[in-house]
């Protein structure tokens, strides 16, 4: 059906005056699709492609440039002219025609839930990663439900109905500024009027405002791709927006212009009041009680984390099978558990006011270091936090390799700083660090901060000490922070006395977590400068770490014997792994130097292998690399790694005959 037959019979449907086309409506009637200036059943039958199954309304992000009332209240059940926003949306949705309506919730969820006895068949589905990710988790929350679909933004506001019960074609709502306006801004169309551009900022041009309308074709297109890509780091910071972007050249999109009159899209409740000024009073109605009023004023500072996003680790309440979060699965030095049997109740209700530290002095002892580099910490995570909030400034900028452990990025944009990153990437048979790569980038952006990770998560590659002391050499207005959490699982080492004496810009971040196995215990420690260590120590917390946890990590340091037989077992099963594990068609595992080992599967769906594994109960890590998805696994002892192969196994096969 041709967009001028569609919108002949769109009028006829809707009883629209609209009825001049006289070569369509030549082609309709010849079609047998309209006779009489009615539309036939057929003609019926050749709209079913174009008709609407559903709607989905996105209403589960914070709205933090709301705050403070969006502390209280979702935005999308802020009350407009005597209706919320979500309300309007519904009924007029309904009005069109549209009865499948699908509200994607989050924060303030169960503020939502009384709309299904208000609308029985409402759908209302949580968004779980709400905090964790941007709107595009919205959209991947409700894929099962994604056909001939509206997409809404719940604070979108439209003087009239727009919504229709057929739609042509794909399309993303636009409104036309000849200002200059910081928005998503279409900068080219093809000859068919399909989008080809889009930017941020722009003037005399049309502008995205949020609704927008997936054909089923669109729709499938759109989730394939989503699907592949979804556990890449930079995801989680992703509107839907962003990834139609990435991915214009695929996601076809015409422009559906709207004026200003005909739809508002409020940002904030500064624009709210401009286009209603009456909100006030729904503003102080919410907050009649004056205490709750000065609460709410008193949470204006919150107004600078708007758009930060909390690091969040993948929650399970299974204890085995975790292939997923890369902890010791061999488990600690049983001493640490016997020592146990001698923790006294002074332990537990005193604090440790003792004027040496038996774990920093442990710790000198093995590295032949003076204490006053060693400062503790709460694992290496806390370690990583309290250098870069001593360190960075606003704006400042932050080199952090790719793929990388998010926890980095999420302490930068903390710190309102901004990740620069450079590549760890395949070589023949292990990744590498682009070491030209890494001094060209810091040249460009003077970094205050350069994260080096050796081992490297996700893909277990180091760095060697020649590359390492060169990168601290040629960057002395940068801190070059090594986050070592893997180290133990090589024979790969660093002179670290030598670097501390020699520079002062290199600090060396480590963990218990790790090796010894001591994850729930939260011990790990830096090693600096005795000037840095100073200065780290403004951020510490005045009382040591819990003084078991700490002298459990003094028994593990200690058990030489039982950690030199374990990483022995860690390394065989390693290798014995990747060998046979490259033994499959069209799988690649790279050599590692941690206790993981990464993988690329390009000829299979790794998110069905993935979930093939969940369901008999081993848990994996996906990344997204290039566009591809690949997978981590924790390594375990040999006997639970010989059934996870042997299901890599089945699995692999299983999709390739298919």
């Amino acid at each position: 059906m041709t967009e001028k037959e569609f919108n002949l019979m769109y009028a006829l449907h809707k009883n629209l005056e609209d009825y001049s086309d006289d070569e369509a409506k030549k082609s309709c009637e010849e079609k047998g699709w309209v006779k009489d200036r009615t539309i036939t059943d057929a003609g019926y039958q050749a709209m079913l492609p174009y008709k609407v199954d559903n709607a989905i309304i996105m209403a589960a992000g914070r709205s933090k440039r709301c705050m403070p009332l969006s502390n209280y209240l979702p935005k999308g059940l802020f009350e407009i002219k005597g209706e919320t926003m979500v309300d309007r949306q519904i009924m007029q949705l309904h009005d069109a025609g549209i009865k499948e309506i699908v509200l994607v919730v989050g924060y303030l969820k169960e503020k939502y839930y009384p709309l299904k006895d208000k609308y029985k068949d409402l759908i209302i589905i949580d968004n779980t990663e709400w905090d964790e990710k941007n709107n595009i988790s919205s959209v991947y929350a409700a894929q099962e439900y994604m056909k001939n679909s509206y997409l809404c933004c719940s604070d979108n506001w439209f003087a009239h109905n727009v919504f229709r019960e057929y739609v042509y074609d794909s399309y993303y709502a636009c409104k036309y500024t000849d200002e200059f306006i910081d928005e998503y801004c279409v900068k080219g169309t093809d000859k068919n009027g399909y989008i080809t551009s889009i930017k941020k900022g722009g003037e005399k041009t049309w502008y995205t405002i949020g609704e927008a309308f997936f054909k089923k074709e669109f729709s499938q297109k759109f989730i394939e791709l989503l699907r592949n890509e979804y556990y890449d780091p930079e995801i989680k910071y992703m509107l839907w927006d962003d990834f139609h972007i990435k991915h214009i050249d695929q996601l076809k999109l015409k422009i559906k212009g709207y004026s200003d009159e005909e739809c508002k899209e409020f940002d904030t409740t500064e624009d709210i009041l401009q286009f209603y000024p009456n909100f006030k009073n729904f503003i102080e109605q919410f907050f009649q009680e004056e205490e709750m009023l000065n609460s709410a004023q008193r949470l204006d500072y919150l107004s600078n984390y708007a758009e930060t996003k909390q690091y969040s680790v993948v929650s399970t309440d299974q204890l085995t099978g975790r292939l997923h979060v890369n902890e010791n699965l061999f488990g600690p030095s049983p001493k640490c558990l016997e020592m146990l049997k001698n923790v006294t109740m002074e332990d537990i209700y005193q604090y440790d006011l003792t004027r040496d530290d038996e774990l920093a002095l442990a710790i000198s002892e093995q590295e032949n270091i003076s204490m006053d580099n060693i400062f503790i910490h709460s694992g290496s995570s806390d370690v990583i936090k309290t250098i870069m909030t001593i360190v960075l400034n606003k704006g400042d900028s932050v080199m952090i390799p790719a793929p990388a452990w998010n926890y980095y990025k999420s302490v930068i944009e903390l710190r309102h700083a901004k990740a620069v990153y450079y590549n760890v990437v395949p070589d023949k048979d292990e990744y590498v660090h682009d070491v030209a790569g890494i001094l060209s980038k810091s040249k460009e952006c003077t970094p205050r901060i350069i994260i080096l990770t050796t081992p490297h998560n996700p893909t277990g590659a180091t760095l060697s000490g020649k590359d390492l002391e060169k990168i601290i050499r040629d960057n002395p207005k940068s801190l070059v922070i090594v986050d070592e959490a893997y180290l133990g699982y090589s024979d790969i080492t660093y002179d670290v006395t030598h670097l501390l004496n020699c520079y002062s810009n290199v600090v060396f971040s480590r963990t218990f977590s790790k090796l010894y196995g001591l994850a729930s215990m939260r011990v790990g420690y830096g090693l600096c400068s005795s000037m840095a260590k100073q200065v780290f120590r403004l951020d510490l917390n005045p009382f040591r770490i819990s003084t078991i946890s700490r002298r459990m990590a003094v028994v593990a340091l200690k058990d030489k014997e039982y950690y030199d037989k374990m990483t022995k077992d860690v390394i065989e099963c390693r290798n014995w792994f990747i060998q046979e594990v490259n033994k499959i068609p069209g799988v690649k595992a790279f050599n590692s130097y941690a206790n993981f080992v990464f993988m690329h599967l390009d000829d299979y769906d790794t998110q069905k292998i993935k979930d093939k594994l969940a369901k008999a109960g081993y848990l994996v890590r996906l990344w997204t690399e290039n566009g591809h998805l690949a997978m981590r696994i924790t390594l375990a002892p040999k006997e639970i790694m010989v059934k996870v192969l042997e299901l890599l196994k089945e699995t692999c096969k299983s999709l390739m005959e298919k």
